[in-house]
């Protein structure tokens, strides 16, 4: 496990990822990071693009590892790119990115992010999932970006804040649950968990991305589904 302490802190975030980071800061939330490394220790469920048990594996084995100075409340996210029932993980080589790249020309897939939150009435979690279509773009334009290295570090080979926006046709959502951090359903649970939030989520959203936030216009495309709490679904 790797940690960043904060001994102000009111969250700890069970992620290492730079997006998600920059987020809370964004949002004003003095936060620590815990990363485990349970994903590597987990077993394919039935359903390999569903994101919510790794989410949940996360934010439970940060809290079962147990620390002295960890805040109440356990925030893990976790984000799959889907090509219909096919999961699309980081590419091991640029080979593997191009190959990726083809496969999604001028496709529609979805960005699924799981989101799971302990606190000390339990765990309750959710996903956003956001349906994306891909340009027609030309393998010239996929060699191009790939020569950059930023696809190496992204799941499905594109970065869709970075130069991988532009092989992007069209997002049916907000860009902050593309890059795993669905801002307004994340700040609803944190408001519900007690932590203090001192940034409106709709201007740290826009800030952040540069453009309009989608989920203050239209809620329902930010809004957690398959909400389950610890005794159960509820929604």
């Amino acid at each position: 496990m790797t940690a960043v302490d904060n001994p102000r802190a009111s969250i700890c975030l069970a992620s290492r990822s730079p997006r998600r980071q920059d987020a809370l800061r964004a949002l004003g939330v003095a936060f620590q990071v815990r990363v485990s490394d349970v994903e590597d220790r987990l077993d394919q469920g039935p359903d390999p693009v569903d994101p919510v048990p790794i989410a949940r594996a996360k934010a439970q084995d940060i809290v079962a590892i147990g620390d002295n100075g960890l805040p109440d409340v356990v925030l893990a996210a976790d984000t799959i790119v889907a090509l219909g029932a096919e999961p699309l993980g980081k590419p091991i080589t640029s080979d593997v990115a191009v190959r990726m790249l083809q496969r999604l020309r001028g496709q529609a897939h979805a960005v699924r992010t799981g989101v799971a939150m302990v606190t000390v009435s339990g765990i309750v979690s959710g996903e956003v999932s956001t349906p994306l279509v891909m340009r027609k773009y030309s393998d010239e334009d996929i060699a191009a970006y790939v020569a950059t290295g930023e696809a190496l570090d992204c799941a499905g080979s594109y970065d869709a804040c970075g130069g991988g926006g532009a092989l992007i046709s069209l997002i049916s959502g907000c860009i902050s649950s593309v890059v795993g951090f669905p801002i307004i359903a994340i700040v609803g649970l944190m408001i519900d968990a007690g932590v203090d939030v001192p940034v409106n989520p709709v201007a740290a959203c826009t800030s952040l991305y540069g453009r309009p936030c989608v989920g203050a216009m239209h809620p329902e495309v930010c809004a957690l589904s398959r909400v389950r709490h610890a005794n159960g679904i509820t929604t």
